[in-house]
């Protein structure tokens, strides 16, 4: 499943790459804002599900509390509780759900551009791969695993940015002894970036949002894995994946801004309308 959509997506960096000139980077950018643009509604639902979450809070804990011995009739009360203020409990984690498995496919389409986003024949890739490597048995594995030093060698797709900074580099690969995957200083820049506009996002997410202690414990613990974790997938894998996610933090911060100045105008409309009705 995971393949049919990073052939998918595959297919759509495509089409962006050839419209702005084979330039991959710009590429990344674009699709990435794309799907930000693609996926807001669910963001939407996601924020819209958090405060009406938040507003029945107080019930929420009394409930909890009240049945705390009775587990049954505690899930009883709390679903009903749910029915009546029309709130899907998991309403929060669909997003989340939505871009796992687009990140994995992310994955797969930086590691393998020539599969994914080039659509270079795998004929023609065990061909180069056997050039490149000079030997004519040739695994799959080892296919997948040369696509990019192959692409940069053969100068198949464009994923230079400037000199010294090259898609297909690794960060990690900085101390590497092996001068043919050594990657420039400058590359560790961008996990470092990522950990830096991961943790400024998390943190307006928090402020912006009212949370149960619980919600706010859990924010927090999420607050210092999630920075590690973008971290140190930018630092292991290809540039192309870590100009996704710290792209995809960026503008995150700006989506956050925008939901911020919207709720903020919900809610200066409604307190003008129950303003009026008083009167």
């Amino acid at each position: 499943m995971i393949e049919a959509i990073a052939s998918f997506l595959g297919m759509i960096i495509r089409f962006i790459y050839s419209l702005v000139g084979n330039n991959y980077f710009i590429s990344i950018l674009l699709f990435t804002l794309l799907t930000k643009i693609i996926l807001f509604p669910l963001y939407w639902i996601q924020i819209k599900s958090t405060e009406k979450m938040n507003r029945i809070g107080p019930l929420d804990k009394k409930i909890r509390e009240k049945y705390k011995n009775d587990k049954q009739k505690q899930a009883e009360e709390l679903t009903k509780l749910y029915s009546e203020n029309k709130i899907n409990p998991l309403g929060g984690c669909l997003p989340l759900l939505i871009q796992l498995p687009l990140i994995l496919a992310m994955f797969m389409i930086v590691k393998q551009p020539l599969t994914y986003v080039a659509r270079t024949p795998q004929e023609d890739i065990k061909t180069y791969t056997q050039e490149y490597l000079q030997k004519e048995e040739v695994s799959n594995n080892e296919m997948k695993e040369y696509e990019i030093p192959i692409a940069k060698e053969k100068k198949i797709m464009n994923m230079q940015v400037f000199k010294g900074f090259n898609l297909g580099d690794v960060p990690s690969n900085v101390f590497s002894k092996d001068e043919a995957k050594k990657s420039s200083p400058l590359s560790l820049a961008i996990p470092i970036l990522t950990i830096v506009f991961s943790i400024l996002s998390n943190k307006m997410m928090m402020k912006s949002s009212t949370m149960t202690d619980e919600q706010k414990q859990m924010q927090k613990s999420m607050n210092i894995m999630m920075p590690l974790l973008s971290a140190s997938i930018s630092y292991t894998m290809p540039l192309a994946l870590g100009i996704y996610w710290l792209f995809g933090n960026i503008l995150q911060i700006f989506q956050q801004l925008l939901t911020n100045w919207i709720i903020k105008k919900d809610k200066e409309k409604l307190a003008l309308d129950e303003g009026g009705a008083i009167k």
